[in-house]
């Protein structure tokens, strides 16, 4: 039977259900790069699910990766145990709105992890995003069941080597920079998608920023399988 037949016949069928399916008419916002919102199934960052940002070092373009999102989101935004002080100028210089932007800061991941679930079941928030250093699946499930009741787009930041740990949310992405120094997104699990590779020049966090990008000045960072081979030697 060709395939497209053997769709047709099964969508006429209520009592089967494709797990695909489900999440094949999510909403997206768009990241605000060409080549990664093409790379999602949402075109874009999925509303109502949680993204792990998976990295091994800071400064190498993890948070000017959201500011186009951030620009447009229409409601309050919400940004949980940040590691650095937010500098608010440089935000308003992105276009994101300071009056819609709360900070909470935390002393550990258990209240981190607690305040983000409650700020993300309340509905009122359009966009979540949190640090964090040691979760657990369970904890994880949480957060993401908590982003889709409160159809908010989450976004949670913990370390490379969570990679290599079950996680329950909706994508998973690992980050680091390449000896080009491009960014390098490694999408190792997304929903109603594939796993696939994604880089994106320096330069084109400039206009996100309103100014140029200073460029992490390091050798290449470990990317996702790069861990797994640590692991073994």
């Amino acid at each position: 039977m060709q395939r497209a037949a053997l769709d047709s016949l099964l969508k006429t069928q209520t009592g089967v259900w494709r797990g695909r399916e489900r999440y094949t008419n999510t909403t997206g916002i768009s990241t605000g790069f060409a080549a990664l919102d093409n790379a999602l199934p949402a075109r874009g960052w999925s509303v109502g699910s949680v993204t792990e940002l998976l990295l091994d070092q800071q400064g190498i373009g993890e948070l000017s990766l959201l500011l186009p999102a951030l620009r447009d989101t229409p409601s309050w935004s919400a940004m949980i145990n940040p590691p650095h002080i937010a500098y608010a100028p440089a935000f308003s210089n992105a276009g994101i709105a300071l009056d819609k932007l709360l900070i909470i800061n935390t002393d550990n991941d258990i209240d981190t992890l607690w305040a983000t679930e409650q700020i993300l079941r309340s509905g009122l928030f359009g966009a979540v995003i949190a640090w964090v250093n040691k979760s657990n699946a369970q904890r994880q499930r949480r957060l993401q069941l908590a982003a889709e009741a409160g159809n908010s787009w989450a976004t949670v930041y913990r370390p490379l080597s969570a990679s290599q740990e079950h996680s329950p949310v909706a994508t998973r992405i690992c980050l680091s920079m390449n000896p080009q120094q491009q960014l390098t997104l490694d999408i190792i699990k997304v929903r109603a998608g594939s796993p696939q590779l994604v880089t994106i020049e320096p330069e084109l966090f400039d206009a996100p920023q309103g100014s140029e990008w200073p460029i992490h000045a390091s050798t290449s960072l470990p990317a996702c399988h790069d861990v797994a081979l640590r692991g073994i030697k």
